[in-house]
């Protein structure tokens, strides 16, 4: 009589189960290492979009302040209106082109808001453009300018100068939010601008 059980090949079940088992551990090892490098990019793409928008932002801010000065008498209109006040939402810049220009915090929408999330300009009273993108937000934006006084018609040797403080947020989804403060001071290098009216 032959010896069936010699004569038989395949698996056992105890190798089936432990094949089955390794298959799984490494799959869900595989698994763990893709989503860690999923949620690594995302952040690091959250972190990119938040730097370049701050460092955008301060230099753009920067180079029209260097390249001007503080529009002490105007413009008359909203957002920018009014007088200088030592710190403000909103910054009034005449750049040499005797363009004005108004910085503001406003909503979604335009509309100035000091609780706003979007930094605007209006470039002489026309329509406002965003200056950050759409994935980040501008939280806590203030400009404070200093003197608070024109010191080109009042014969002052004070020199104009603004400082910019203020947080740009990029968010992922719901899982990653990334904070990168803005602050700068700038002054205003040249004093052969007109004075105004």
């Amino acid at each position: 009589m032959k010896n069936t059980k010699q004569n038989q090949k395949g698996f056992t079940l105890i190798e089936a189960i432990v094949a089955t088992a390794l298959f799984a551990v490494t799959v869900s090892s595989i698994m763990g290492v893709y989503l860690s490098t999923l949620k690594i990019n995302r952040r690091t793409d959250v972190i990119r979009s938040a730097s370049e928008n701050a460092r955008y932002i301060s230099g753009f801010i920067t180079k029209e302040i260097r390249n001007g000065q503080i529009d002490y008498y105007g413009p008359w209109n909203a957002p920018c209106s009014g007088t200088i006040s030592s710190s403000a939402s909103s910054l009034s810049l005449v750049n040499t082109d005797n363009e004005h220009l108004c910085f503001y915090l406003g909503d979604e929408s335009g509309f100035s808001s000091s609780s706003g999330t979007n930094l605007w300009l209006i470039k002489n009273n026309l329509a406002a453009v965003k200056v950050n993108s759409n994935n980040v937000t501008i939280n806590n934006l203030v400009f404070y300018v200093s003197p608070t006084y024109n010191p080109y018609s009042t014969g002052s040797n004070a020199q104009p100068r603004v400082t910019i403080i203020g947080n740009v947020t990029a968010t992922s989804g719901s899982q990653d939010t990334i904070t990168i403060p803005i602050q700068a001071t700038v002054s205003i290098p040249t004093y052969d601008i007109s004075a105004g009216p």
